[in-house]
């Protein structure tokens, strides 16, 4: 825990000295975007595949930001506040969710963290699975995939044909399907840049979640980076060494870094107990 610490402080004094520096950025009271305040809430699925995924296998997969009666689920709603204000006052609309190595449970928080956004009336979200050498957003939703990010970016289909709604309102998932070997090619493609394109422009009160691959295990993330605005860094409590965090971090430099999530801590938050 020490050790994380360190080294996020070490990170944090390094940006803090960046923005120090450059004088010509001011924070203007007018840059920061006034609030969506028309509800969203008759939506329908024409196109989309609609599959409703039952509470009970939600729970048992962990996928619980939507259930107020389950006391870990405060969790993921404080997580969704404090990355929608830092979101909303640079006026980023994506977001990608990655850790130093697999385990961490990035795709976890990704899938509890969409939720609690969409469960905000103001917003619609989109969830893609970009971990296309691991994809495991759909076994957290339990959804049956015919079709996923790899077969559009190989195949000549419509992305409706991909696309999923979970039975959760204002939320929409692109999943993962089978194994990629080839992952760095196909995000790389022009295909998979027109695709971020065409999901960016579609809708105003969209997030987009990025499940994207641990940083340090291949660099997939470094070569969809220009795709999304900003990224969360999710850690395993005393899975890390220092250095491995310092160079996570670093490959981070120029993402707008919102901030870290360290997952599978034994200490629960205090805010739990309320």
């Amino acid at each position: 825990m020490d050790r994380i610490q360190k080294a996020l402080d070490k990170a944090r004094e390094k940006q803090l000295e960046s923005r120090s520096s450059d004088s010509s950025q001011v924070v203007n009271k007018d840059t920061v975007p006034e609030p969506v305040v028309n509800p969203i809430s008759d939506i329908s699925y024409a196109k989309t595949t609609v599959e409703n995924v039952s509470r009970e296998d939600l729970e048992q997969n962990r996928i619980i930001a939507g259930f107020y009666n389950n006391p870990q689920s405060a969790v993921f709603r404080m997580l969704r506040t404090q990355v929608l204000q830092k979101m909303r006052s640079e006026k980023f609309r994506s977001l990608a969710i990655t850790s130093p190595t697999a385990g961490e449970g990035k795709s976890l928080v990704a899938s509890n963290l969409a939720i609690a956004i969409a469960m905000e009336l103001n917003q619609t979200v989109l969830l893609v699975d970009m971990d296309l050498r691991n994809p495991t957003v759909a076994k957290y939703f339990d959804l049956t995939v015919k079709s996923g990010l790899k077969d559009y970016l190989e195949k000549d289909i419509e992305l409706e044909q991909v696309l999923i709604n979970p039975g959760i309102k204002r939320l929409v998932i692109l999943p993962g399907s089978d194994r990629a070997e080839d992952s760095a090619e196909l995000l790389s493609s022009p295909k998979m840049a027109n695709l971020v394109s065409d999901i960016k422009s579609h809708y105003e009160s969209r997030v987009i979640i990025f499940d994207v691959p641990p940083i340090l295990q291949t660099d997939d993330v470094l070569l969809s980076s220009n795709y999304f605005d900003s990224t969360l860094l999710v850690l395993e409590d005393g899975k890390n060494r220092e250095e491995d965090i310092k160079k996570s971090l670093q490959l981070l430099e120029g993402t707008h870094l919102l901030g870290t999530v360290l997952n599978k801590s034994e200490k629960p938050p205090t805010h739990q107990s309320y």
